[in-house]
């Protein structure tokens, strides 16, 4: 009854449907100790339940679905069960049984227990040893245990049972200190008999040896042995006290008769309760464990489950209330019956006493030993007198010793019958296992067909690609796109991985170094026929061009390049096919493309001839003109009248000349240039135009022929890595713009190089070509650097991060060696501005070099005007500037100072009027012509033409007012040194003096000195500057500054004289305009 509580208990707390294990189903407990110190050796000997000092802990075999799970689990205080630890049947390796009540199991470490009861302990791993077998189809390694024999307690029901207690109810061992001998009771003549459990012939079986529990005979039923005349007697017999309670659900009677009987007489019969008895056949255990359902019937199982677990527990919490109150009317009735049973004992032991004659000082032995004989003999005496009572107990015991030898001789059968089943199972698990075996093989075979099949099927290329290879034409693209499907198939056969040592197979083998052959033909039928249509479309290239002669081109025409739009388009189709050497040969591949580039090289060297050819001749117009004609060129002073070509007689004024610079630096050179074909300004712009469509026509041809060469042989960033990712076959160009567009740089270092020399190869005269047309050009005009300049920068900045790294490098080389022409020019004109000499006649006037450098200026400006602010060309040319106008300020310097050099007033006022007319004529020619880039320049010119400007009004206004200006400049110093009032005490400065300078001056002669003054001015300025205005209105309006600064004097230092100036600033006002209209009329 404890047991079958504890079942419950570890279901309520683990797998019950409120602790959510309600699809885990509890097996078998079985209650262990661990870590067990010691146990009660002499209960062990003496048949008694030991006493194990240890942890309690109780083991659980548990089912869900198909999967069978061990638990470890503990009883906690409250009564509730937790698990300590968990495995499933795959980690159970080993189960040895250390003596009766210890066994140990290895798992993941080896776990030692001890229990309480043997039986259990086999009970409990016959279910494991069960469980693995029919889920693993392999138990355990058993030690010390014999498997056959521990499997007999699954068809035993009470050996099944683990809550079968080791000592049933009303079955006491003899000499068990718990048994007392109740006095003989008064038999009844119908069914009060005496006690079976008193006899001495009542023995009762230990548990400890699980064998001493024989099974039930199979042909005698519960309600037979429920009715046998031998339960009454023996349920009468036994005292109150000593009744079993009527609830325990598995209890077993055993009788034997004394010694002497027959041997019918001496069987054993067991008499068992039919609640839980009932005899099993040994296959019923098999169905412990349901075969495993699929997941519809398992889900339907599961919700049966819940619904049955719903009623169980309802059913339960039923019979629980019921069951306690039933226990507490129990417990009431047994206590009763103790104090009743308790009263009886006493006057019965009392009379018992008093019949003996047994006093408190008599011998205990004695009496016992007495009362033992009286026993025995009692015993004796109703067993005799029970069998020779009733007829009917002979014949029942003949019918049991008959059943007895049938029994035997169904056993007999029995074990016969197991022992060929035996054999015959041997027998089966051969053929099965030969079954099995066969089933393999067949797989392996069938297996082996597929595999081969699927090796033929990949390494087998049929006859007409092969013969495709071999013989299709190549003409049309149609032709082509067929052999490269072809060509696919092998090349996929070709580098077929081939797993599992089929590689080395010979048959595989041989079928690839055929495929092999035939690819090496491929490749080279391919080889020779791109060689020869190289050949074939270079010829027809060279006849479209002759076709189209340059001689009809009219003169002064812009050259322009034809694209090799016939070689493109006929050979676009075979890229596939590079694509093919380039991967299976690439020896030929490297071949192929060198072949291409030598047979291209011809036309390109052609057409850069012609296109040299047409921009030569506007070259040649600017070499017939003599240098005189190029006013934009420093010359020295002696050269200037002297070469004058033939061709050159046309001369223009310089206002005309820097008029038509500054409409072609504006952009409006239509007027210059259909004016006059042969005008210099539009021979000069025509040959910077045809330089620059020289460089973008060679740009063009070089760019077009690098993509159309990269798009043929496959050799770009993008393009396919393998001949089976190749694009489709093109009739000819499908995109031309795309051809002349820009591409993004490859990464490939070596990509790029091989790249490099083949262009290097299909133009290798460009180069050279471009460098003589340079040398000539800029011997027929050294400007033409900046432009040819501007022009290569212009063609490098569009290509440059693209993948023309030919034309870059090209573009590169140009640049450097125009600018060292350049620079090389540019030295050359500061040496003439250097060596530049002024005769100390001609020391007054424009220089030279300052005449000519706005129209230098200008001529530059026209050569880079599209050029960028940052640009190479921007920097060159501002450079030049720099390092010109640095010497011509220099220049201008020096022959001011030499002019200077005396100290002579005359001298002096002849240097600031050289450096008055050259800084107004740089200034009024770069401002109005809006060179903003010399800004700086212009700025400089303002500054020092204001300073000398200044100075020469002062030194030419002496002459007119010369002692009137001493006498108030002296009256000024003075005015430093004391006050205003006492200027007109001081000697040279009194009033008398003063009268007598303002009487020297009177209007008329300050007229009269005026008239000599503008003359002077005249003389000085000519009038094609513009210059005598404007230092006529300077001396004017420095003329009445100082009227103004002289009467101002007068006011503060001779306040008292009311003197003034002869005349006033309006008579000045009216002779200084008088004097410049008789001028100009």
């Amino acid at each position: 009854m404890a047991s079958e509580a504890v079942r419950q208990a570890i279901i309520d707390s683990l797998f019950s449907p409120d602790s959510g294990g309600a699809a885990e189903k509890l097996l078998i407990h079985l209650k262990v100790f661990e870590d067990v110190k010691q146990t009660d050796s002499a209960a062990k000997n003496s048949g008694k339940q030991p006493q194990i000092v240890g942890k309690p802990r109780y083991l659980c075999l548990t089912q869900k679905r198909n999967k069978i799970r061990l638990y470890k689990t503990k009883r906690n205080q409250n009564g509730a069960f937790t698990i300590g630890k968990t495995w499933s049947l795959d980690d159970i390796r080993q189960i040895e049984a250390i003596d009766a009540n210890q066994f140990s199991m290895t798992l993941n470490k080896t776990y030692v227990w001890a229990v309480e009861r043997p039986r259990d302990k086999l009970v409990f791993m016959a279910h494991v040893v069960d469980a693995c077998q029919r889920f693993l189809g392999k138990a355990p390694r058993l030690v010390n245990v014999d498997e056959s024999y521990l499997l007999r307690y699954l068809a035993n029901p009470i050996a099944v049972s683990p809550s079968t207690t080791s000592s049933p109810s009303g079955m006491v061992p003899p000499g068990s200190p718990s048994t007392s001998t109740p006095p003989a009771l008064p038999m009844s003549s119908t069914s009060s008999s005496p006690s079976l459990a008193s006899s001495p012939g009542y023995m009762q079986h230990s548990d400890s040896d699980p064998r001493s529990y024989p099974s039930p005979p199979p042909n005698i039923s519960p309600e037979r042995t429920k009715n046998s005349p031998l339960s009454p007697p023996v349920a009468a017999a036994l005292p109150v006290a000593s009744r079993p309670a009527p609830s325990p659900p598995m209890t077993s009677t055993l009788v034997t008769p004394p010694p002497g009987t027959t041997r019918s007489s001496q069987r054993a019969v067991e008499v068992s309760p039919p609640m839980n008895t009932q005899p099993e056949e040994p296959m019923k255990s098999k169905q412990r464990y349901p075969p495993p359902m699929d997941p519809k019937e398992r889900e339907r199982e599961e919700r049966k489950e819940r619904e049955r677990a719903r009623e169980i527990r309802r059913e339960r919490e039923k019979r629980e209330k019921q069951a306690q109150q039933e226990k507490e009317k129990l417990r009431k009735v047994a206590e009763m019956q103790e104090k009743m049973a308790e009263k009886a004992s006493l006057m019965n032991v009392e009379e018992l006493l008093a019949d003996f004659n047994w006093k408190t000082s008599g011998n205990a032995a004695a009496l016992e030993k007495r009362l033992l004989g009286e026993l025995h003999a009692l015993e004796a005496a109703n067993v005799h007198a029970i069998i020779q009572s009733d007829e009917r107990v002979r014949t029942v015991i003949d019918q049991i010793d008959s059943a007895l030898n049938e029994l035997d001789s169904m056993d007999s059968w029995l074990l016969l019958y197991s022992a060929e089943l035996n054999s015959m199972g041997d027998d089966i698990r051969e053929i099965e296992s030969q079954n099995r075996g066969l089933q393999i093989l067949a797989q392996n075979q069938h297996s082996l067909g597929r595999e081969l099949d699927n090796l033929l099927n990949a390494i087998t290329i049929p006859r007409s690609c092969l013969d495709s290879l071999k013989y299709d034409p190549m003409d049309t693209a149609e032709n082509v796109d067929q052999i490269q499907r072809a060509a696919e198939r092998v090349q996929q056969v070709l580098k077929i991985k081939l797993g599992d040592g089929m590689q080395n197979m010979k048959a595989v083998q041989e079928r690839m170094g055929v495929y092999n052959s035939h690819s090496n033909k491929f490749s080279a039928r391919i080889f020779d026929f791109m060689k020869s249509q190289f050949d074939k479309q270079a010829e027809n290239q060279k006849s479209v061009s002759s076709r189209t002669p340059s001689n009809g081109r009219k003169p002064q025409q812009l050259p322009v390049a034809m694209p090799h739009t016939v070689v493109e388009d006929n050979l676009i189709k075979y890229q596939g096919f590079s694509l093919w050497e380039k991967e299976m040969e690439p020896r030929m591949y490297s071949e192929l493309h060198r072949y291409y580039a030598q047979t291209m090289a011809p036309l390109y060297e052609d057409d850069i001839r012609e296109l040299i050819d047409g921009v030569r001749p506007f070259y040649t117009t600017l070499r017939n003109r003599g240098l005189d004609e190029l006013d934009y060129m420093f010359k020295p002073e002696e050269s200037r009248p002297v070469r004058a070509l033939a061709y050159g007689a046309n001369l223009r004024s310089e206002d005309s000349r820097t008029n038509r610079y500054r409409q072609m630096l504006r952009g409006s050179v239509e007027g210059v240039i259909g004016g006059s074909a042969s005008s210099l300004d539009g021979d000069e712009r025509a040959a910077d135009d045809a330089f620059a469509q020289l460089m973008a026509q060679s740009t063009m041809l070089v760019t077009r022929e690098q993509n159309f060469m990269c798009d043929l042989f496959q050799y770009s960033q993008g393009a396919p890595k393998s001949f089976l990712e190749r694009g489709p076959v093109y009739a000819q160009i499908p995109n031309t713009n795309e051809l002349c567009g820009r591409r993004e740089k490859p990464r490939d270092i070596k990509m790029s190089k091989k790249i490099l020399d083949w262009m290097e190869i299909i133009f290798e005269t460009l180069e050279p070509s471009i460098v003589s047309l340079l040398e000539y050009g800029v011997k027929s005009d050294s400007t033409q650097a900046a432009s040819m300049l501007a022009s290569v920068e212009f063609q490098n900045e569009k290509w440059l991060g693209s993948d023309q790294e030919f034309m870059l490098r090209l573009c590169s080389s140009l640049m450097q060696r125009l600018t060292r022409m350049f620079e090389r020019f540019v030295s050359d004109q500061l040496k003439i501005i250097e060596d530049t000499k002024v005769s100390t006649k001609k020391r007054r006037g424009i220089l030279p070099f300052f005449r000519t450098f706005p129209l230098f200026a200008l001529r530059l400006e026209v050569a880079a005007a599209n050029v960028d602010p940052d640009s190479q060309t921007r920097q060159t040319v501002n450079d030049a500037y720099e390092k010109i106008i640095n010497a011509m300020m220099s220049s201008l310097d020096s022959i001011a100072k030499e002019t200077d050099q005396t100290g002579d007033d005359k001298e002096q006022l002849n240097a600031n009027i050289m450096y008055i007319e050259n800084m107004h004529h740089f200034h009024h020619e770069l401002r109005s012509n809006k060179l903003h880039v010399l800004e700086k320049w212009i700025k400089y010119a303002k500054t020092h033409y204001d300073t000398s400007l200044n100075a020469y009004i002062k030194v030419v206004i002496r002459r007119p007012l010369g002692k009137l200006l001493e006498f108030f400049e002296g009256v000024d110093n003075l005015m430093h040194t004391s006050t205003p009032e006492e200027v007109q005490f001081h000697m040279n400065y009194n009033k008398t003096q003063l009268r007598k300078v303002i009487a020297m001056y009177p209007a008329k002669e300050i007229k009269k000195s005026l008239e000599q003054l503008y003359k002077r001015v005249d003389k000085h300025f000519s009038e094609e500057e513009g210059l005598l205005q404007v230092v006529w209105r300077g001396i004017q309006e420095e003329f009445i500054q100082q009227h103004e600064k002289m009467e101002n004097l007068i006011q503060k230092c001779y306040p008292d004289t009311r003197l003034h100036l002869e005349f006033s600033i309006d008579d000045l006002l009216s002779m200084m305009s008088e004097l410049a209209r008789k001028v100009h009329l």
